[in-house]
């Protein structure tokens, strides 16, 4: 009879478990979303509540009372070429629980952005006076960009308040301020990499010193006599331990960014001329299909030329791991761009459509559909916009990342059909075109089509019509790369000093000579 007892103690102590863990309290003022395996199943009203344990549980708790938002200041450039600072506060409820939890990954994230892209354009058309003197009006502006917007998200916006408009500086203060810490930034990246190059270089001399007294048979190893990359170039992180030291015949110097498919890394060929290496991550290199398809389309990709691309200089896609060299282009990515200075204006706007479509003319022209066209894929050069890694997400095919569910590409630029497995054309990249287009113009890249008209109502009037056509959902009704440079050729303008002066600043700090330690 005792082990009955015990089995009654542990059913009864199991019971109080659930019983404990079904109850929740939601507090006043707040709800909570219940999910059953990671799906929304029902709103939670403030008070206390049910729910089935083990099988639901409750996601996030979200506060429906008024919440204030102060965001930092602002820099904007004005038409007379100055820098003001804005201060902003946003007001603002959650009145869709489900909206605000699954419709942006951050409402507050996607407010603030879209708060400072709007700003940004409109004082980008003002002059200091009237700059100085519309505070209503901008408010104004920027409430019903923010109401259109939010209204889609489950937030209401109750009041937004520029606290300020501070007196401009000249923008060439401020390019000099910015010069003077980027170069404090680089002497600092710089003795910290020469502190640890001594450290490396005592300790393996140590080693070798122990080798030798212990009768090792092999000769004394070399310090490494190649190049380490020690100035602190926007966008090169420096290489992490398991990271690779060389490719091929290239000495790898510096990390340039991470994607699906694998590593980029900045390396030196034997002339040291700079080169960005793709490695593949090693779950595609044991695949035999990406492997043929990969080798097919470097060839295909090799053959693509024009102005606007990085071009193949090297690859082996037969290596352990494959791998794939282009040409070096230094200048910051569009994303980091749009992220640092906000949208652009209507002339580099112009450059950068005519410098894309010509692109994807010229490799549509060779049968390659790009399918992950997006801002961290296109390079601000001195020269012009360069798109990079085109083509080769189409070695993904039939390989064993093409699975049920998997969709190759970036979300806020992928056509419908890419999200709904419909076949893949040509007018998938002319989607992801439009997309870009009106990011660069100021808009958030939302996913669905319910953000399109504010994002449209950003560009300028004569990019409209050609841009409506290429977000249209029918991939038959958009046009060909042909077709957009024929229609933006008519208002095409001279490319001279088509950078703003601070993205600009933010090429030429691409270029400066970087300091090598032998």
């Amino acid at each position: 009879m005792e082990w009955i007892s015990i089995v009654l103690i542990i059913l009864v102590v199991l019971v109080l478990i659930t019983l404990v863990k079904a109850i929740h309290v939601i507090p006043q003022g707040s709800a909570a979303i219940v999910e059953r395996f990671g799906r929304y199943t029902r709103t939670l009203n403030a008070g206390l509540s049910i729910v089935v344990p083990f099988i639901d549980k409750v996601g996030d708790r979200i506060d429906l009372r008024e919440q204030v938002v102060p965001f930092p200041s602002q820099l904007a450039i004005i038409q007379d070429n100055l820098v003001v600072d804005i201060d902003t506060v946003v007001y603002y409820q959650v009145t869709d629980v489900r909206a605000a939890t699954y419709e942006v990954a951050s409402y507050i994230q996607a407010i603030e952005q879209l708060t400072v892209t709007t700003l940004r354009s409109v004082v980008g058309g003002m002059n200091l006076e009237r700059t100085l003197t519309s505070r209503e009006e901008i408010n104004a502006t920027l409430r019903g960009v923010l109401d259109e917007a939010t209204g889609k998200w489950g937030i209401r916006v109750n009041r937004v308040e520029l606290k300020g408009i501070l007196p401009p500086t000249s923008i060439q203060d401020s390019m000099e301020k910015q010069m003077r810490a980027d170069r404090d930034k680089r002497t600092a990246i710089l003795t910290a990499e020469g502190e640890r190059h001594a450290a490396l270089l005592k300790a393996e001399t140590e080693r070798d010193v122990a080798t030798i007294l212990a009768g090792g048979s092999g000769a004394m190893r070399g310090i490494p006599q190649s190049p380490v990359q020690a100035g602190p170039t926007p966008g090169h992180q420096p290489l992490l331990q398991d990271d690779p030291r060389r490719v091929g015949r290239y000495h790898l110097t510096a990390r340039l960014g991470q994607g699906g498919m694998g590593t980029v890394y900045l390396g030196q060929s034997p002339g040291q001329r700079l080169v960005a290496v793709k490695v593949i991550r090693s779950e595609f290199a044991t695949d035999p299909t990406f492997r043929k398809r990969f080798a097919r389309e470097i060839e295909a990709v090799r053959r693509v030329g024009g102005f606007h691309t990085a071009p193949v200089v090297d690859a082996d896609p037969h290596g352990d791991p494959p791998w794939l060299a282009t040409e070096y282009i230094p200048g910051p990515s569009l994303h980091d761009v749009l992220g640092q200075q906000g949208a652009l204006p209507p002339r580099t706007l112009q450059t950068l459509a005519v410098g894309i479509a010509e692109t994807l003319e010229g490799i549509h022209a060779r049968d390659i559909i790009h399918r992950d066209l997006k801002p961290s894929n296109i390079i601000i050069s001195s020269s012009g916009p360069r798109i990079i890694d085109f083509g080769v997400a189409r070695a993904l095919d039939g390989t064993a990342l093409t699975r049920t569910n998997y969709v190759i590409g970036t979300q806020g630029f992928l056509a419908p059909e890419q999200l709904t497995g419909a076949s893949i054309t040509p007018a998938a990249d002319l989607y992801a075109f439009g997309m870009v287009l009106c990011h660069a113009a100021g808009a958030t890249p939302l996913t669905g089509s319910e953000s399109l008209e504010s994002a449209l109502s950003l560009l300028p009037s004569r990019f409209v019509g050609v841009i409506t056509r290429c977000l249209d959902h029918d991939p038959s009704h958009r046009p060909t790369p042909t077709e957009v440079l024929e229609l933006l050729s008519q208002n095409d303008a001279s490319s001279e000093d088509w950078l703003p002066i601070p993205v600009r600043t933010m090429v030429d700090l691409y270029n400066a000579p970087t300091v090598s330690a032998p």
